[in-house]
């Protein structure tokens, strides 16, 4: 009897630590991911820097990853190739074969500083506590036209992680502006 009742504890403490999955069917949510299926319309032309493999976007605009707001959504395109020239994404349609949703972990943010006529300090004394996060939500994308694309990457905005917040369609949406569109079944 005690071993069947140390065997259930043990299998209840196991089950406690799986990742929990929310399937949300409302795309306004937050917790809502754009299924298999979903069509990405690239509609303006995009250039990819050279030495990358990668284009982001963030409040419609593309930036570079070193001008980019790291507080507030953005997305980027992601081919499988870097090339020491532009490479360009043309406009055109692109399906969603695979989602996941990952944490980002940031490390070597500036710290905030503060200062008074008194002292200055920052709120970026290393605690060894957990790196600030971006939730963000990866799309594995296939075209026929154009099979070098990879990915499209959306992410929230940086920050610890009990306060990070997923992305939502709205918020992706946002991110890409008029170069590009993400179509959920029934929209195209």
């Amino acid at each position: 009897m005690k071993n069947r009742l140390w065997f259930g504890a043990i299998a209840l403490g196991i089950a406690g630590c799986g990742e929990m999955i929310v399937i949300e069917p409302d795309p306004n949510s937050r917790y809502y991911m754009p299924p298999v299926g979903t069509v990405v319309r690239v509609i303006e032309e995009l250039t990819v820097p050279p030495g990358w493999a990668r284009v982001f976007l963030q409040r419609g605009e593309a930036v570079s990853y070193g001008h980019m707001d790291m507080y507030y959504p953005s997305c980027n395109f992601e081919l499988f190739t870097v090339d020491e020239r532009p490479q360009l994404i043309k406009p055109g349609s692109f399906t969603i074969v695979h989602v996941a949703r990952r944490d980002e972990e940031v490390a070597g943010v500036r710290p905030i500083q503060y200062a008074s006529r008194w002292l200055l300090a920052d709120n970026g004394m290393d605690s060894g506590g957990p790196s600030m996060i971006m939730r963000t939500v990866r799309m594995k994308l296939e075209s026929e036209e154009q099979p070098g694309m990879y990915m499209l990457t959306c992410r929230g905005g940086l920050d610890d992680p009990p306060d990070a917040r997923e992305i939502s369609i709205n918020e992706m949406r946002a991110a890409l502006g008029d170069k590009a569109a993400i179509l959920l079944p029934g929209e195209h």
